[in-house]
Formats: C-alpha cells, structure tokens, sequence
C-alpha cells in the first residue's frame, strides 16, 4: 500500500506571534526595519519542509476585521493586548516571502484562521492527505483524527510537541472533539471565552468523561454531584452553550481553494533573492544559495627567489596603490609565524610571496621602501596586525587608506563578529566562490578588498561617516600598532609577592570561616557553602535555584547582617576574583622576550567608539578598592624611567555641558569650578562652602548618573537613599541645569524617529529597540540614546588626542613611548630628561584637541610604578 501523502497547514498568525517573542527586536535592517518575526519564521518554514519534505504545504493567516464569533459575543478576545507596531509591517513582509516560496496564503473575512485550517485539514483527509497542523494555538488539538495531527509549538518556534490521538487522550483523558466540550464549561481566558464560573479543568474533563458533551451534561444536571455545582450549571446554562460555540473550530467555511494548488513547488529564486536581500537575510541567502559567487582568476604569481622579488619591487614602485595580507600562524609581538605574503596591484595581478623560501627578514627590509612611500594606497584586511609585524622590522606602513572590516563596523557598530564573507554577502550581494588551497584563500581575499572598497566608501559617506573613518579611525590603527608593539614593563618579583599576599588572605579566610561553621568545606562550591549557610547554621533561604541554594552575591548582601560568616564569605570572593581574574593570569600574560606585556586593543568591539583591550583587559582591572589598586603597582616603568599618565578630567560632563548647551554647566566648567560640589550645593540648598564630603559624594553620583541616563530607583541604590529621595534629587538637579533634561528628551526623540544617535564627530549607534512594546528593552535603549553621544563624543576626542600625541612625540624627536589607553587616560613610559617636555607638550596638545564651549583639562601624573603616581604642576 502506498504512503499517503503529506499536507502541513500553518497558523501563520499564531506562529508569527510566537517568533516575534522568541527572538529580540534588535533584529532589523540597515535602515531600522524590524525583522525578528519574518526571520524566525522563516528559519522554521525552512526546517519544516528540509526535515519533513511535505507533498503540500498552505498558511493560513486572521484578518482584522471581526469575526462570526465577535457578532455573537462582542467580548471575544477583548482582553487581548494590541498588536506590536514592531510586529504589524512583519505581517506584510511574512506574505512576501511565502510568495516567494509559492506556498499559498489563506485568508477569509468573517473568520479565523483556525477555521480555514479545520476546513482544509477536513478536504485534506478526504482527498487522501495526512494532515498536519502546525500552529501555537491549542485551540487545535480538537482537530486532531487518524489523519490529522497537531504539531504545537510550545514555546518559541522550536520547542514542539506532537499530538496525535493517543497523545490527546493521555493527557486530557478526552476525546478531541470533547476538548470543545471541556472549554464549553471551564471557558478559556487566552480567548475570553466565559464557560461555567467555578468549573476548572478538573471538574470538566470529570463531567465529561461522565457524560460526554455539554448538552448531555446540561441535560443530566440532577445526576452531577454537589449542590453548587447543580446550581451553576442550571444557572449558567446559556454560558456554556455559548462558549462551545465559541470554541468549536468551523470545518466547512466557503473557501475557494484548489488542493492542487498546495502542491510543493520550486521558489520563485528572483523574488526570493529580492525579499531575502531587503531584509538583508544574508545567512539565509547564503543557506539557499541566493547569491551569485564572487569568483576571480585563479591565476597568480608566486614569488620564491630574491630576483623575482626584485622585478615585484620594481613593480610597486611604479603603482599608486596596493593591497596586501600577511599569511601568519600567529600575531602576537614578537611571535609571528609568517607564511607569505600576499600583494595586489589591483583584481587581476597578484603576488604571493613564499616567505618559507626566501630570507625573511632581508625579503621584509627590501619591501620597507614601498610600505613607507607616501604616494602609494595601502589597502588590508586585518590592518593592525600586519602592521604590528612589520614594526618589528621597523617599518612604518605610510599612507594606509582601506581596512574594510573597520568600514563595515562603523556602519554597524553591534556587528561585531563580521568577517570578509558578511561583508561581501551584506554589501556586495554575493558570496566567495570555494577555493581550492590557503594561498588560493589569501589571494582571493586581497582581490576582494577593491571590490569592497567602491560599496563600503560610498556608504561610509552617504551616512556622513567618511571623515571619522579617514581623519580618526584609519589614522588610528598604527598608533595602537606601536602601543602593543611597546607594551609595558611589569615587576614579577611584586607579582608573585602579590598573589602569595593574596592566597595568605584567602586562607587566613577560610580558616575563619571553618571555625564559625564547626567544619571545613569548599568556599568555592555553591552547593557546599548552601548546605552550611543553610541547613547547619539555619540562615533564611532567600532564593533557590535549579540545584540548590542560591549564594549569589545580592542573596549574601541580603544576609550580611544576619552571621558573621556572611562577610567574610562576601571578602573571600573579592580577594579569589582578584587573584584568578587578573594577578594570576598576568604572569602567563608576560611576553619572554621582552619582560612586558603586550595588550591587544581592540578598536572594532564597543558600540560606543571607545577602545578596549584584551590579555589583560586593562579597563577591567579594578581601582575602586585598596586590594585592586595594588594591581597597578606591578605595572613599573624600566629602570631610570618613569611613568607619566594623564588623565582627561571630568570629560563625560563637560561634552554633556557642550552638547546639552546648558548655561549653569558651563559657566560652572568655564569659571574651573569643581562641578560636583556645585551640583551638591545646588541640589541639596547650600553654600559651597558648606558641601559635606557625604553632599559631594551623592552629587558626583548624581552627575554621572544622569550622564548614563539613570532611574531614580538606580540613583537611590547607588547612593543608598529612598526612590522618592533620589527623585527629589534628580527634579532639583534639573531644574538648576534644564537644558541636559531638553538634551535628554531630544536625544531620545531623535532615536525614535531615526533609529539611531550620534556623537560629536558623527559617529552612529543604531538603537533598534527604542520603540519597543518591552519596558526593560526601551528603557535600555532610551538610556543608550542619552549616554552613547557623550560616551561616544568622550571616545572619538580620546582617539583624536592620541593621534595628537603620537604625532607630537615624532615631532619632537622624542625617545618617550606611549604604552596605554584606559578609559580617560593615555600611559607614557618617559626617558627622565624629557618628564618636563613631555608634559607640558601633551598637556597642550590634548587640551586643544578639540574646539568645545567648556575647556578640556588633564590631570598629569607620574611615577616608578602605575600606582604610586604624584602629581604634576
């Protein structure tokens, strides 16, 4: 006997509904069209039809105007909340693709989708079809037969439970048709359908397992136990009937249909690949193999000999661009493992030149004279990098001009993890043909970056981001070349005196902590330290989790007064973190060769613009406490040299003073007044001179805070006050400085009309969900509008200064280096003779790095060691 064929029905409102939730609205275009539901929709299509191969496929979808069941009952679904505006346009967009795909779409005014989907399931099994109903609604199950199942996705669009008749009647102990039944007297909320008051799903499937359907119940009440129950159901009668109509799922709508049509069929690929391409699918494109490939000449000229790299040089000398690429194991100072090196004079002619085979050191030197000609291009995939091996050649690579990885994120600043392939599919439309061998791959991937170029620039400039990318960003990339090259010279004799220091602390805590619990155990298992937190010493259980006990740090500060044990449990994970977080593994981090560290700054991670680091994350290194302080003392200058830092004072508020166009802000700035006192003495009603030292803690809380956007409820945690107190505050404060409020409410105005803010020097962060239905995400997102363009405008001045300083120590001949970046701070390691030039020549140069309406000012430091640093006049 032949298998039957397969029909699937989709409740294409349901489903849409459900992938809208399962996946965050950050999910959007370019252009800040919300997409989240169409993709996870669509990722569910595809799966289905791969893992099932149907022989016919259909969605239906609910219109809005009111059905058959809103005429008789005008509270059906009343209580349902509106459709998100983020998930209305995704309706329309849900349509396009599933034309598309040539699977038909079903609609019917007057009624729900639920009903053209009982209705085609009920023609499908008689034309021979097994039926499957995949759908978010259990409304459903009361379809399910021999030939029809239900596939119901639980939650989110991957968690699916089928049900078919054995399912249903293990569960519900019902037969599906009974399910109309059960929801005649118990009603359902999700719909608003009343059912009989008191009857629960119990009590129903109890009834009916007795007496089959509502009516034979209705009509054998005297024989139902319990007075009450009697009573309700002879008074509520009407409710009953009226709510098994309500849930009875229509199977012979007037529906002009043809089942042939729902025959699976081949997309049509020239309206997918344009939808697809709209919503900027890449991965799907690339999936169902949407784009064309991108494929060059495999021809290339391989370079082994010293005469042949002389005839190359010759070559470039006479070029006014060229790509290249180094082929390395590893990119670490001084640890490169370098293959070859791949050069482009343009798409068609490239160079690979087999560093195994020549010299490499006296084939790098022989290339100095075209990486440092000024009049020649430079474009590179990974710039820094190839820049940092060729510093160790002393080779300054001049006049870079294109690194197309740092173009794609300031586009898209929250895609962080693109590669070459997301930028030719996301920009270009098609993907890199296969290759046959790693040079192959390096080839191609110095031929794509002129390809790249013409897209990327021409965007850069149409969202206004050119001048960052070519005055700021580019510029940037050798300056933070040297500083890793540099690196920093570190004291292990006190780093090992600090981690021994440290595990003395730790295990005087431990010995503490077994004497006040009667018994030895792991401070480190959450389980162990749960069983004598709570079971032996009997504290109060604030929180459990999946495998015990929570000890979480907010469930111990909860606790912190109830036993001693508690705070030393709370100082023994501040030491252990401080130890394996950043002592411990900085001694691994100390480079052979040169006794330093080499951080790695990463100029392509923060949504800001700020940089940050990695091995060690120096921003992360806490210096809020004496213990983490300490950290900083093994940092040390080299021996008859000091460390100079200087730090951008109060930067965030004076861009905030500038942007904002507040008066009472920048006169305070302008007259070099201390601005946390002055906010304390305006919010808290005295005299300046009367500011406790608790008075000017609560104001500079209070002006980062607003900087950052922050809640009362935040401000009064910080600052450990009343909400209504920190309201208070936050009222006083902007009535003294009204034009931050106005700058607040622009900003976020701005972002919810253009989907995104900008800093000082254009820089954009795309804000998707600033229109959300979500609290907690809009409120996010409102708080990323106010902060980014002074968080973002404080990183672009910061990187503007360091080009300043990297040029100035060139000019001046100086043998000081500059080593760090950390917040709003640069780090110098200073020959002693040049302290008093250096500082006054970067106090200078960074103080006038920019034009704004309050001064900028730096505060100068130096000393043997990144801790014990003194001022400077």
């Amino acid at each position: 006997m032949a298998e039957k064929k397969e029909m699937f029905l989709l409740d294409g409102s349901s489903l849409l509904h459900r992938a809208f939730y399962a996946l965050p609205t950050s999910l959007q275009t370019s252009d800040g069209e919300c997409t989240n539901a169409v993709l996870g929709f669509t990722k569910m299509l595809l799966r289905l039809i791969e893992d099932e191969e149907p022989d016919a496929l259909a969605v239906a979808f609910d219109l809005a105007a009111p059905t058959f069941r809103h005429k008789e009952y005008k509270e059906y679904k009343a209580q349902r909340k509106e459709t998100p505006d983020e998930l209305k346009p995704q309706f329309g967009l849900i349509k396009e693709v599933l034309a598309a795909f040539q699977i038909p779409v079903l609609e019917l005014e007057g009624y729900e989708a639920d009903d053209v989907i009982g209705t085609l399931a009920n023609k499908g099994e008689e034309a021979g079809y097994q039926v499957t109903v995949v759908t978010g609604d259990r409304d459903a199950l009361q379809l399910v037969t021999d030939n029809t199942k239900i596939m119901y996705t639980r939650r989110g669009i991957t968690d699916i439970v089928n049900y078919d008749l054995p399912k249903v009647r293990e569960e519900y102990e019902l037969e599906p048709k009974q399910l109309i039944d059960m929801k005649g007297l118990m009603g359902d909320k999700s719909d608003n359908i009343p059912g009989i008051y008191g009857i629960g799903e119990k009590t129903a499937i109890k009834l009916l397992k007795e007496f089959g359907t509502v009516e034979e119940v209705l009509a054998n009440i005297d024989q139902v136990s319990g007075k009450k129950r009697k009573e309700r159901l002879r008074e509520q009668a009407d409710k009953a009937r009226l709510s098994k109509r309500l849930a009875t799922i229509e199977l012979d709508v007037p529906l002009d249909y043809d089942l042939d049509a729902f025959c699976l069929s081949e997309p049509d690929q020239e309206k997918l690949v344009e939808i697809l391409s709209r919503l900027e699918f890449n991965s799907l494109l690339k999936e169902l193999g949407g784009y064309e490939t991108l494929s060059f000449e495999e021809a290339y000229i391989l370079i082994n000999k010293e005469i042949e790299l002389d005839e190359v040089l010759a070559e470039l000398k006479r070029i006014d661009e060229f790509a290249f690429k180094f082929n390395f194991k590893k990119n670490k100072p001084y640890h490169h493992q370098v293959k070859g090196l791949t050069i482009a004079c343009n798409e068609e002619k490239v160079y690979y030149i087999d560093l195994k085979e020549l010299a490499v050191e006296e084939a790098i030197n022989k290339l100095k004279i075209i990486f440092e000609d000024s009049t020649i291009n430079k474009l590179s995939l990974h710039a820094k990098e190839n820049l940092l091996y060729l510093k160790e050649f002393d080779i300054e690579v001049v006049n870079l001009t294109f690194t197309p990885l740092l173009a794609g994120y300031l586009l898209r600043p929250a895609n962080k993890e693109e590669d070459l392939e997301d930028l030719v599919t996301e920009y270009l439309r098609v993907e890199l043909s296969e290759v046959d061998s790693a040079i192959q791959k390096e080839i191609q991937t110095v031929r794509t970056l002129f390809k790249l170029r013409e897209v990327l620039i021409k965007e850069l400039k149409d969202k206004d981001l050119l001048e960052l990318f070519n005055d700021i960003e580019v510029p940037l990339i050798p300056v933070l070349a040297e500083l890793e090259l540099n690196g920093i010279d570190v004291d292990e004799e006190e780093l090992d005196r600090l981690s021994a220091q440290l595990q003395e602390k730790l295990d005087n805590i431990c010995e503490q902590a077994y004497e006040l619990a009667g018994e030895e155990f792991n401070l480190n298992s959450p389980k162990q330290l749960g069983v004598i937190l709570f079971e032996k010493l009997g504290l109060p259980v604030i929180k459990k989790t999946k495998t015990g006990y929570s000890t979480s740090a907010s469930v111990l500060e909860e606790l912190e007064d109830k036993h001693e044990i508690i705070p030393l449990i709370l100082e023994y994970r501040q030491y252990q973190k401080l130890k394996s977080t950043y002592v411990d593994p900085l001694a691994d981090l100390i480079n052979p060769e040169t006794g330093r560290i080499h951080t790695s700054f990463n100029q392509m991670v923060t949504a800001t613009g700020r940089l940050s680091s990695t091995e060690p994350n120096l921003q992360n290194i806490p210096i809020r406490t004496k213990e983490g302080r300490e950290i900083r003392k093994v940092f040390v200058a080299e021996e008859g040299k000091e460390l100079l830092a200087i730090d951008y004072s109060q930067i965030e508020l004076r861009v905030l003073a500038h942007i904002s166009q507040d008066e009472n802000l920048i006169d305070a700035f302008i007259n070099n007044e201390d601005i946390h006192t002055k906010t304390a003495a305006e919010v808290f009603g005295v005299e300046d001179s009367e500011v406790t030292y608790e008075e000017r803690r609560r104001a500079k809380a209070i002006n980062f805070g607003i900087a950052y956007g922050i809640s009362s409820w935040g401000l009064a945690k910080d600052i450990n006050v009343s909400k209504k107190e920190a309201e208070d505050y936050i009222n006083q404060y902007f009535e003294r400085y009204p034009k931050v409020k106005v700058y607040m409410d622009q900003r976020i105005e701005e972002a919810k009309e253009k989907g995104y803010v900008k800093t000082i020097l254009n820089r954009r962060r795309y804000l998707p969900e600033i229109n959300s239905n979500n609290y907690h995400r809009r409120s996010f997102a409102e708080r990323m509008a106010i902060n980014t363009p002074i968080q973002g405008s404080a990183a672009d001045i910061m990187k503007l200064a360091m080009l300043e300083a990297a040029d100035a120590l060139k000019e001046h001949n100086l043998e000081s280096k500059m080593l760090l970046q950390v917040h709003d701070e640069l780090v110098f390691e200073v020959e002693a003779h040049e302290l008093e030039e250096i500082k006054a020549v970067m106090k200078e140069k960074m103080e006038g790095v920019i034009e704004l309406d309050v001064p900028l000012i730096v505060d100068v430091k130096a000393g043997e060691n990144w801790r014990d640093m003194k001022e400077l006049e």
